[in-house]
């Protein structure tokens, strides 16, 4: 967003404009006098050029800029909104205090000489301080600036003027929006990749047909939001769709926004397969991080995670797949099963079976971590690790499409009617709610 000296350059650009320039906000305005627009060719005559306005022009140039000016304000209280979101999240005074002392104590010089990881650890928090206050800091200062603009614009009432800044003002809204959501995500992991396993669980070829629709739903929302999305796993139904999918999610906040996503999903249609009638179907969601990135994941004592190789068991299988020069030909596909827990993994998307070997060591690795997490603070069922009954009653959500449309989280009360979208992938506001419902500050 532009400065105040910015702002007062456009307007001036503004009153030296032609009078018949218009903006696209007030394109969608019959009383633009389409209809007096002449050719090419005398369009721009100087007759044209200097006749005056129209009385009906004015009126609506004036309607159009009041409906511009009160779009504008809205989205100034969204704006505000969202940053009293982030305000309240965080102790930022604290946060600066901290810098302070750490900048004070990383000009010691002795702390190479007597603690030289100490001195790694504290230019880290320095570092990672910084980023978040300069953040901070920035969105602080636009928001500001961006009351002091509309000020200004409404009592120049420009709405040219008014109208490229509602766009300044809409994209200040959308990155708001984003920051103030990735400040709730707090959790030590929330900023990991993460693991998704979807399993059928009851209603036979439906609840399989369905566990395929939330796999397509899941990779097109990660690919619309810039995430690396990789289908590690398939089991094929006997009929349709698939008895398990596993995905992996490879971006900052993956598990933050994916992770209230585990438990277990009602699906209600008239079935499409064998007796025409409404049936109802589950499948089962869990989410694991992938800590490979994450400072915090990684403090923790490594000996809590080691895996003895008696613990392990180790088999390979031919892939599933349309086939190709390894797939379905040689034994590429490996499933290693925990022997302790009973935790089964399994990985076939490499050609390489070391690769899928690598992979699904990450994917055991991620399930005992979270079940260490688990059992050491008692978690609530929002990040439980065992689910319950893949059945009726125990169910988050809820995606009805016959005898009506809907698709509702429980947990939440969010719902929309719009379910074609959602099972095409659009459910971010979806997950905004449930982020919204499980970090509100206490």
């Amino acid at each position: 967003m532009r400065g105040l000296s910015a702002l007062r350059a456009v307007r001036s650009a503004s009153a030296r404009a032609a009078p018949f320039r218009t903006h696209p906000q007030l394109a969608g305005f019959a009383p633009l006098n389409r209809s007096l627009l002449l050719p090419n060719t005398v369009r721009d005559s100087r007759s044209f050029a200097t006749s005056p306005p129209t009385l009906s022009t004015a009126t609506d140039n004036a309607a159009s800029l009041k409906d511009i000016i009160a779009e504008s304000s809205h989205l100034v209280l969204s704006i505000n909104r969202a940053m009293q979101i982030v305000i309240d999240q965080e102790n930022w005074d604290e946060m600066k205090a901290e810098l302070k002392s750490l900048e004070s104590e990383i000009k010691s010089d002795t702390i190479w000489e007597d603690d030289a990881q100490r001195a790694i650890t504290v230019q880290k928090r320095i570092s990672v301080l910084e980023s978040r206050l300069k953040e901070f800091t920035s969105f602080q200062e636009r928001v500001q600036e961006s009351v002091v603009m509309l000020d200004m614009a409404k009592e120049e009432e420009d709405a040219a003027l008014c109208s490229e800044l509602q766009g300044d003002l809409e994209e200040l809204n959308r990155e708001l929006d984003k920051y103030s959501m990735q400040i709730l995500m707090s959790g030590p992991s929330d900023k990991s990749s993460c693991f998704m396993e979807i399993r059928a669980g009851a209603g036979g070829t439906e609840a399989c047909d369905f566990a395929s629709i939330l796999s397509r739903m899941y990779e097109k929302w990660g690919l619309s939001e810039g995430y690396k999305v990789t289908v590690l796993d398939q089991v094929k139904g006997d009929t349709a769709g698939f008895k398990s999918v596993t995905l992996q999610f490879a971006g900052a906040f993956a598990y933050g926004w994916c992770k209230y996503e585990t438990g277990v999903h009602r699906f209600v249609r008239i079935s499409k397969f064998g007796e025409v009638k409404r049936q109802t179907s589950f499948a089962a969601v869990q989410v694991f991080p992938l800590d490979t990135d994450s400072a915090e994941a990684n403090a923790q004592s490594f000996e809590d995670l080691d895996i003895p190789a008696g613990d392990i068991k180790f088999e390979t299988m031919r892939a599933q797949g349309a086939g190709g020069q390894h797939v379905n030909k040689t034994e590429s596909a490996v499933r290693i099963t925990h022997l302790p827990t009973g935790i089964v993994v399994q990985c076939q998307n490499e050609r390489s079976q070391h690769q899928n070997k690598a992979t699904a060591m990450q994917m055991l690795r991620a399930r005992l971590q979270q079940r260490h997490k688990i059992a050491q603070d008692q978690l609530k069922a929002d990040t439980h690790s065992s689910l319950p009954e893949n059945a009726w009653g125990s169910q988050i959500k809820s995606y009805v499409l016959q005898p009506y449309q809907m698709i509702k989280d429980l947990r939440t009360g969010y719902e929309r009617s719009d379910v074609d979208n959602v099972l095409e992938g659009d459910l971010q506001s979806m997950l905004e709610a449930a982020v919204l419902h499980f970090n509100k500050r206490k």
